[in-house]
């Protein structure tokens, strides 16, 4: 019997194999459905931002992970705060989603919303909210890895909104999963 002996090199640094208009090219053609992740500051003011970048984690405990720029206002308001919402849009909701991609100063200013038990905004007529402990960070090159413990839910009804490919589109009609 012959024995193998495998070396290997192990390198820490992340090379980069893709420029970022090809990743964002290939990430692209993956449909996701679009929410809307919100907080409230130390100052007690919304800060909130579109996202496709939201998952759920585990069943046993309820968690989700989102991730955020770290230049993001909304992940500062998350870390002060503790408490993060995910607001799941339906296929009425494209101008809240395209009012909240903007960078418009006060994106809460003429929301419905209502706060949940740890402050984070709910979105009104979302296809389904949730309002979420962070249970931790982690870094991820130019994002932070949010995880929070689901808390409390609100499921409403509806067609989700679609993102593809840089375009928003709306559920098949007549197609009510």
């Amino acid at each position: 019997m012959s024995t193998a002996i495998v070396t290997a090199t192990v390198t820490t640094e992340l090379m980069p194999l893709v420029d970022a208009a090809h990743l964002r090219q290939f990430a692209g053609r993956f449909a996701t459905g679009v929410a809307i992740i919100a907080s409230r500051d130390g100052q007690g003011e919304f800060k909130g931002l579109v996202v496709n970048s939201v998952t759920a984690l585990s069943l046993d405990p309820p968690l989700y992970l989102v991730c955020l720029d770290t230049k993001s206002n909304t992940l500062q308001a998350i870390a002060e705060s503790g408490v993060f919402s995910i607001n799941f849009l339906n296929e009425r909701q494209i101008d809240i989603c395209r009012h909240f991609a903007s960078k418009a100063p006060d994106k809460f200013a003429s929301m419905e919303v209502v706060c949940g038990p740890g402050g984070a905004p709910l979105i009104q007529g979302s296809l389904a909210s949730c309002e979420c402990k962070v249970v931790n960070f982690y870094p991820g090159g130019d994002h932070e890895i949010v995880v929070g413990a689901v808390d409390q839910v609100m499921i409403g009804e509806g067609s989700p909104l679609l993102f593809y490919r840089g375009a928003y589109g709306a559920w098949p009609e007549g197609d009510k999963r």
